[in-house]
């Protein structure tokens, strides 16, 4: 064979295998969906960015039973997470969603990949900063008697802050940063609607991580 032929060949291969490589979002683009899934409560979406909540053929399970027994696992954790946040504890769920909701991902708390490894051919480690600015609150926008909630180590701690009719003074232990570590799988290749795209399977914070400081507000 001539090397033009061999190289014809080759460009052949190449745009094969691209052919059939994993499609669909990215493993940064599925967190970023899974985020603004969570905070819209899009339990649609979720089915698809939550790993194994689509796969229980094991179970003896059909589609129908598959997705009401998600929707009702999910809105539990929901539910968790606001029982545990007016009580000032919130028990964490190991695959991330209320981490999402207590962190207030994607809801003015700002945080940033910082890396990516893979550890396996369908699995992807991401690890993220998370930096807090409960401190430069700005409580002269807050009325009083409106209630606002803010986190504290260690994580699933959660101070509810008042905001009193008049003067008073209220001080707190307050996260300022969290690193934190998505491990996503990605989804068989197939027919499915959730087929060959990347699913949170786990969302944890990196304990040793963990920062905080002092905060005093003045009303």
């Amino acid at each position: 064979m001539s090397f033009g032929g061999s190289r014809i060949w080759a460009l052949a291969l190449l745009i094969l295998l691209a052919g059939c490589g994993p499609s669909g979002p990215t493993a940064p683009e599925t967190v970023e969906e899974f985020i603004t899934a969570v905070q819209s409560h899009d339990l649609d979406a979720l089915y698809c960015l939550m790993a194994g909540a689509s796969e229980a053929q094991e179970l003896g399970l059909d589609d129908a039973e598959r997705r009401t027994g998600f929707e009702a696992w999910a809105m539990a954790l929901y539910d968790s997470y606001t029982e545990g946040r007016d009580e000032g504890w919130v028990e964490l769920d190991e695959q991330g969603l209320v981490l999402v909701k207590l962190f207030s991902l994607g809801r003015g708390t700002y945080f940033a990949h910082t890396g990516s490894r893979s550890t396996g051919p369908d699995v992807r480690v991401l690890t993220s900063e998370v930096r807090f600015g409960y401190q430069n609150v700005d409580l002269s926008r807050f009325s009083p008697g409106t209630t606002f909630y803010v986190s504290g180590p260690p994580v699933g701690r959660v101070h509810a802050i008042r905001v009193p009719a008049g003067s008073d003074e209220v001080t707190v232990e307050l996260l300022t940063y969290v690193e934190l570590e998505w491990t996503l799988l990605r989804s068989p290749q197939g027919e499915g609607r959730c087929s060959g795209r990347w699913a949170v399977a786990s969302l944890t914070s990196v304990e040793d991580s963990v920062r905080s400081t002092e905060v005093t507000w003045i009303f």
